[in-house]
């Protein structure tokens, strides 16, 4: 078993908040929905800042390069709204959006017809600050990780946020189906695409998760929660 030193204080485990995307869902619900495979692109930069992405299936990750390598910014669940910053005239530049799950499914509508719809929506406007708010915290998650954990214990907090975020609980168990490659798993735990490797087979030789390349299921999430100080 991998040995990782740590102080005696309990390691918290942020979970991303998923906001309830009721007046989304009414704003999108005449759009056409649009199935995408692992890997293929949602928008880039230039296509970016005309319209908002609702995930409703799989997962998108937002991302950017820099000096040739790739730099994870963002990643959204089904639910929760991808490009809301543009709302307020924050138009990114150098970035992307994939899906990285299969099938992932989203829908877009023009930005201004968001805009329009909040002038008179109190509760739309509350569902925008929510997700723009959830998307602070996942980023504040990643930079604790990094600033806190040692690459091993990175892998096993990511694991846990991630399962209770996008995997169900079936007895005593989690699943979530489709898995992430093992290399998508490094980008958002701060690690190296290795480090996964080797952390997730350790796991599995003390039983603690099972996992294919289409799902990966964690035996007992509380033991591996325990798993971090051992």
């Amino acid at each position: 078993m991998m040995t990782i030193a740590v102080t005696s204080e309990r390691i918290p485990t942020l979970v991303p908040v998923s906001f309830q995307a009721s007046c989304f869902e009414i704003l999108f619900e005449k759009t056409p929905e649009t199935i995408l495979r692992r890997g293929e692109t949602i928008f880039t930069d230039r296509g970016s800042h005309h319209y908002l992405w609702l995930v409703t299936k799989g997962m998108v990750k937002l991302y950017s390069y820099h000096d040739g390598r790739e730099v994870l910014e963002d990643y959204y669940h089904p639910g929760e709204v991808v490009n809301c910053e543009a709302l307020f005239g924050n138009e990114r530049q150098n970035v992307a959006a994939e899906a990285i799950s299969q099938p992932t499914a989203v829908k877009k509508i023009p930005i201004e017809a968001v805009r329009q719809a909040m002038r008179n929506n109190l509760a739309l406007h509350g569902e925008v600050l929510a997700n723009i708010s959830a998307s602070l915290a996942r980023t504040k998650e990643r930079l604790w990780r990094v600033t806190m954990l040692s690459s091993p214990q990175r892998v096993v907090h990511f694991l846990i946020s991630h399962v209770k975020t996008a995997g169900r609980k079936v007895g005593y168990e989690w699943v979530v189906q489709p898995a992430l490659t093992h290399q998508e798993m490094s980008l958002m735990a701060g690690t190296g695409r290795q480090t996964v490797t080797t952390v997730l087979n350790e796991l599995k030789r003390e039983g603690l998760v099972h996992f294919t390349r289409n799902y990966l299921i964690v035996r007992d999430l509380e033991a591996l929660d325990k798993y971090i100080f051992e």
